[in-house]
């Protein structure tokens, strides 16, 4: 675990400057509507953004599988981060002065993530609750799936998920949210957007649960 953590900071070293939480986090959420709210359901238009600001993707084992996730042995997708193979997703560094940032997207549950190696935890749960009332079309079941907050070695990680199913699988969506309370691992902070298919259907989200790496 140490290792691929490692790998992730390297990848985000080299996206990035330093920069203050709140300026970070302030990036961090309009990259997170700019790319995966607004390109909602079409991958392919992810990756024609990355492609067009000439990122370079991230072939990194162990950092593609912290940043796109892994599958299980079953196929499915692990909702932890961190570890294991490659193959499951996507994944960009994006170079920006307000911070050090990482785009990536997953087939399956198809979803596009953002992630933010130092971002202050309340701007981002501030943002993240502002995206679930924008994405909420009137008549749309909202459904607190999770709301918790995990201790890990010298801080918490606070994880907020939403379903909002509007009647169709075209339009439906989960947000999920993890902000860690303290700064000095490889990610601080990830949104995520995920195609809900069904009013019932499991939110599998990219969660950091593992401690920060100094």
């Amino acid at each position: 675990m140490r290792w691929t953590a490692l790998a992730a900071a390297a990848v985000l070293g080299i996206a990035g400057n330093a920069a203050h939480g709140e300026d970070a986090a302030g990036q961090f959420a309009k990259l997170f509507k700019d790319v995966c709210l607004a390109k909602f359901g079409h991958l392919d238009a992810v990756q024609d953004w990355a492609a067009g600001r000439h990122l370079l993707p991230i072939l990194n084992p162990g950092a593609l599988a912290v940043f796109a996730g892994r599958p299980n042995m079953d196929g499915t997708m692990r909702s932890v981060a961190g570890g294991g193979v490659p193959g499951s997703g996507q994944a960009w560094a994006v170079p920006d002065p307000a911070g050090r940032f990482v785009v990536a997207t997953r087939d399956d549950p198809e979803s596009c993530i953002v992630w933010a190696q130092q971002a202050d935890p309340a701007a981002v749960e501030a943002a993240y609750r502002k995206a679930v009332a924008e994405v909420t079309m009137p008549g749309a079941a909202v459904n607190l799936v999770e709301d918790k907050t995990a201790d890990i070695p010298d801080g918490h990680v606070h994880i907020l998920v939403y379903r909002i199913w509007s009647g169709s699988a075209l339009t439906s969506v989960a947000l999920a949210m993890a902000a860690v309370s303290r700064s000095g691992g490889p990610y601080q902070a990830m949104l995520e957007t995920q195609r809900v298919i069904a009013i019932d259907d499991p939110i599998n989200p990219m969660v950091p649960l593992g401690p920060p790496m100094h």
